[in-house]
């Protein structure tokens, strides 16, 4: 009985994996050199990474295969570049990427914890995207790609003479609208009411994330100081021809229950090294996935149904996986003073908020 194993890594700092295109591949045929590509370009990062892996096709154990580098990677040198052309399809530029190696695999099934990525670090930022508190400029992150234009991936094998190909748009800029200016944000302990937040359609996005995280320092009984946040809130959202604006809500009462529930260590060892905590800032975080990438996410997420075989997708012509884009927004907003005191004056001794 043949087994197909393929294997991809999604980089720690790709993770926003989010597929049908019209590329199709067939899990039936014999292998002979079946490339496995994952790539997310991401215009607030100046450094974008491209996975090449080969999938391959067993008549013995194939978690012996996954075990070996020789079964996932290619031996040679790849050719990689990014072609970028404009809106018109005129050829901007062409980049050429090069081959590193990540060492921070975690131990599994497959090899580790070293593996070969292609990467590629674009020469100038091409815009600034400031982030405020209230009318306080209080963070920025630069903008290194050109959303107008289109992005082909290309890989040649010299060996083999064999070319992989993909492209993908970019997700245009979208804006948090609510918050929008204000500089605090208020949690009523004893109430029902609920918190809106909202964020405007962007083109090409096929899907939303939507996280609220609160953000917080630690002093520990050494003097170090240390830097966490919890997860208030998340939600999936899918774009819709049909809406210009998105919407999630957030009850009051649940920012209490799961501070109390996720600040504290469960282990109290660790805990008692904790002699001060000090509130920080709420985090309104919206990344938005390319259509392609969308689709991707979509089939490969967990089935919830007894039929266990599931689509194949890939945006990618003569290999299988997925070369898309991502962007992401952030807001700022502080907690206002009686929302703090709330935390201060929490009876439960390991909270140890001061301010």
């Amino acid at each position: 009985m043949k087994s197909w194993l393929f294997s991809l890594l999604i980089i720690s700092g790709l993770a926003f994996s989010f597929s049908s295109c019209e590329t199709d591949f067939d899990t039936t045929t014999e292998y002979k050199d079946i490339t496995v590509v994952y790539g997310i370009l991401d215009q607030k990062s100046d450094t974008q990474f491209i996975k090449i892996n080969k999938a391959y096709l067993s008549e013995t154990d194939v978690l012996t295969y996954a075990a070996n580098p020789d079964s996932n990677q290619y031996i040679n040198d790849l050719e990689v570049k990014i072609e970028e052309f404009s809106d018109q399809g005129n050829l901007l530029d062409s980049h050429i990427l090069e081959k590193t190696t990540v060492t921070n695999k975690e131990a599994g099934q497959f090899y580790y914890p070293d593996q070969i990525v292609y990467f590629w670090k674009p020469d100038s930022p091409i815009d600034v995207d400031y982030i405020y508190l209230g009318d306080n400029l209080v963070d920025s992150a630069l903008i290194w790609f050109d959303e107008e234009h289109t992005y082909k991936l290309s890989i040649t094998n010299p060996a083999s003479g064999k070319v992989i190909a993909s492209e993908t748009n970019l997700v245009k800029e979208f804006r948090i609208t609510y918050p929008s200016v204000q500089r605090t944000i208020k949690f009523l302990k004893n109430d029902n009411s609920s918190k809106t937040f909202s964020w405007n359609d962007a083109d090409n996005a096929g899907k939303y994330e939507f996280e609220l995280r609160f953000n917080f320092r630690e002093l520990l009984t050494t003097g170090e100081e240390r830097s966490r946040y919890i997860v208030l809130s998340k939600a999936s959202v899918d774009a819709s021809n049909n809406t210009s604006e998105y919407e999630v809500y957030y009850k009051d009462l649940n920012f209490y229950s799961t501070c109390e529930n996720l600040i504290p260590y469960d282990d109290q060892a660790a805990e008692d090294q904790v002699s001060q905590r000090f509130t920080g800032l709420v985090e309104v975080l919206v990344r938005a996935a390319e259509e392609n990438l969308s689709l991707y996410m979509e089939v490969n997420e967990p089935s919830t149904s007894i039929i266990q075989e599931k689509p194949q997708f890939s945006n990618v012509d003569n290999g299988i996986g997925i070369f898309s884009s991502r962007y992401y927004e952030k807001r700022l907003i502080e907690l206002d003073d009686p929302t703090k005191n709330e935390l201060i004056n929490n009876e439960d001794p390991n909270y140890k908020f001061v301010y």
